[in-house]
């Protein structure tokens, strides 16, 4: 027989309690070297501080990403070599083409010196057409993708299997028949509904398609780091689309859906499809074996287009988890701090870092006229609760806010003083600044920022106009809990 001692349950006490210690401060240590965001370390630190156990529990479950390792490592050599490569095999007109239009780039060298330096991002002339929502857009993707003779580059967050999705699947089998090679990357949850119909259906007939990063656990998977949440087509090498527009029947209001989407997508034609090609060329060398070198057939020669569409320069960014810096929220802070009359920015999120918080607040106190459009009512509560923080602050330096009332604008846009304009797939939110793949096009010319413009001020119509007298009338307990929805986005 076992005899206890009286003094066991105080020992094994102990050592439970400097077992849970040392394991708390193994997690404190934790959080702080591997969480970048101040925000998002506080919130882990708080979580683990005052709910014992559990706390550490839920940081480990979803607020440590297991694959960050892996997949940036590897994304990160791809990214190395294939720069490398780009830049022996792809001149680098950036130089001459400021030189040539000095009327209109002399006042953004500063801001294409810094994207330049950012990301080896060549300066390249284009040109375009401004695709706004999916009644635009899909027509034009499914005109283009039918007249491709080589080769169709895919990279898309959400694909649905719906009208829309099964119309370019469609195109896409025919050209497969056509020995056009078919190269899709998808994000494996967003697109998690097509993985048994659309994506089988292409392997079978012969197209290559891969998610970005393969999701095992799809039930917790909407809240894991690294989501590919680009939307890209790139088509024979001079052709390419990028914007907010995913491939869904919901961003089409040709197709009644029961809620009208407001978004915006741009066709490029020209050098900076190489760009969009370059960025594409990483993800995918990095998601499955069969890699791909930077040659002329996939970065050809590109003559004069045949469509007598304006002319743009644009400069592509992209951004993730793979880059050291955040590239995203640097661009943006820097557009920011560099206009001198009038600012419009469309986002559905907005939950920004202190950096381009302080960016619109300056831009404001110094007289431009800086106007911030949102949904009125976001498809996530949390998000659009923790966006109501900042409302009182950016009101009171005299940012002007519009919520739109139409339906959902989606649109990620920005046009500055007549001439500079950001189209492409960036929230302003952490997520989208350091976590997610995004990619946007940074274009220089009155005729796109125009367009931006009209469409913005139309969208104004839909709006409704925030005041800092109504803001600030509301009860003390809605401000808490948009502090506490703020707090709890840093989880997100």
């Amino acid at each position: 027989m076992w005899l206890i001692d009286s003094t066991t349950p105080t020992l094994i006490s102990v050592l439970f309690s400097t077992i849970y210690v040392l394991l708390f401060l193994f997690t404190l240590i934790k959080i702080l070297l591997s969480t970048h965001s101040t925000p998002k370390t506080l919130a882990y630190i708080l979580l683990v501080t005052i709910v014992p156990v559990i706390g550490i529990f839920i940081y480990f479950a979803f607020g440590v990403n297991y694959r960050h390792k892996a997949s940036s490592t590897n994304t990160k050599s791809q990214h190395n070599q294939i720069s490398q490569a780009f830049q022996t095999l792809i001149k680098d007109n950036t130089l001459e083409f400021q030189k040539d239009n000095v009327a209109l780039l002399d006042k953004y060298n500063d801001l294409i010196h810094f994207i330049h330096a950012l990301g080896s991002e060549y300066l390249c002339l284009n040109n375009y057409k401004l695709l706004l929502n999916g009644e635009e857009k899909f027509p034009e993707v499914l005109k283009t993708l039918s007249a491709a003779e080589h080769f169709i580059h895919m990279e898309y967050y959400d694909w649905e299997n719906d009208t829309r999705g099964n119309q370019i699947k469609n195109i896409l089998l025919d050209k497969i028949k056509k020995g056009v090679n078919i190269r899709i990357m998808y994000d494996d949850y967003a697109s998690r509904n097509i993985k048994h119909n659309i994506v089988k259906e292409l392997k079978d007939a012969g197209a290559e398609i891969y998610p970005v990063i393969k999701v095992k656990l799809v039930a917790f998977a909407n809240r894991m780091n690294h989501r590919d949440h680009r939307k890209v087509i790139i088509i024979d090498g001079h052709t390419g689309f990028v914007g907010g527009i995913n491939i869904s029947d919901r961003y089409d209001n040709s197709i009644d859906t029961g809620l009208y989407w407001r978004d915006t997508h741009i066709k490029l034609m020209g050098q900076s499809v190489y760009n969009l090609q370059r960025h594409f060329l990483v993800n995918w060398n990095s998601c499955q074996e069969n890699k791909l070198s930077v040659n002329t057939t996939l970065f050809p020669p590109i003559g004069s287009s045949k469509e007598t569409t304006e002319q743009i320069y644009s400069q592509i960014v992209a951004g993730g988890p793979i880059y050291s810096l955040s590239n995203i929220m640097l661009t943006y802070f820097k557009i920011f701090t560099l206009v001198k009359n009038k600012l419009y920015i469309t986002n559905p999120y907005f939950i920004p870092s202190d950096s381009i918080l302080d960016a619109l607040k300056q831009a404001a106190i110094s007289g431009v006229d800086v106007r911030l459009m949102m949904p009125e009512k976001s498809d996530s509560m949390v998000v659009g609760a923790a966006s109501k923080f900042f409302y009182r602050e950016i009101l009171e330096a005299g940012v002007k806010i519009y919520l739109y009332k139409k339906g959902f604008v989606h649109a990620k846009t920005v046009v500055a003083d007549g001439s500079l304009s950001v189209v492409g797939t960036a929230n302003m939110d952490i997520r989208s600044f350091d976590l997610n793949f995004e990619i946007m096009s940074v274009d220089y010319g009155a005729s796109l920022a125009n367009e931006l413009e009209t469409a913005f001020l139309n969208d104004m119509r839909e709006c409704r106009e925030i005041s800092s007298e109504e803001w600030n009338s509301q009860s003390k307990f809605k401000f808490l809990l948009y502090s506490i929805a703020r707090l709890v986005s840093a989880f997100l």
